[in-house]
């Protein structure tokens, strides 16, 4: 199925994309609301009888808040790129990817250095284990990336050739014959 830009305008609409720019916004403001909550007296005193801080059980319960914000995001945010992009559909399908992607790995990011604060003093000398536990969940979503930048290295250097020269010929191959029936 090809979707043209009003087919998608219809699709998403003005509530989806006020949605996925709340989800945002309610993101960034929750970040700097902790940043507030970190410079209140006393948090950061240990909780009775634990190696935890107020101030990480606090940043916890935020991340999880922000982490799930972001992955609940990210398909809409893939679904606003292709809304917002104009081009052949190969290459928009692959920026959309990369951005929900890119998404994901961020929340995941932000789960790993959120949590630190609670997970790390529970892991003690084994520290190493939080780290690989979230290089695990990470490092397949990060090939995932790599794999989809990939796939749209020949679709967007062509769009970019053809938009420089003028042309909207399709790809043609190293030896600058026509392009194959495979482009067209």
């Amino acid at each position: 199925m090809n979707l043209d830009s009003t087919t998608l305008r219809k699709a998403i609409g003005r509530t989806e994309v006020r949605s996925a720019s709340k989800l945002l916004l309610s993101a960034a403001a929750l970040l700097f609301v902790l940043y507030l909550v970190t410079l209140l007296p006393g948090v950061d005193r240990l909780v009775p009888q634990t190696p935890v801080t107020f101030a990480a059980v606090v940043t916890a319960i935020a991340t999880v808040a922000v982490v799930g914000l972001l992955v609940y995001s990210a398909p809409k945010l893939a679904s606003l790129v292709r809304l917002a992009f104009d081009g052949p559909r190969e290459v928009v399908e692959n920026v959309a990817s990369v951005v929900h992607w890119v998404v994901v790995l961020a929340a995941i990011l932000v789960a790993h250095s959120g949590l630190a604060g609670i997970a790390t003093p529970l892991f003690d000398d084994f520290g190493w284990v939080y780290d690989a536990m979230f290089l695990l969940v990470a490092f397949p979503v990060l090939v995932v990336i790599v794999g989809r930048l990939y796939v749209g290295l020949d679709p967007s250097a062509d769009l970019i050739a053809d938009k420089i020269v003028g042309e909207g010929t399709g790809s043609a191959d190293s030896s600058g014959d026509e392009p194959t029936d495979q482009t067209k």
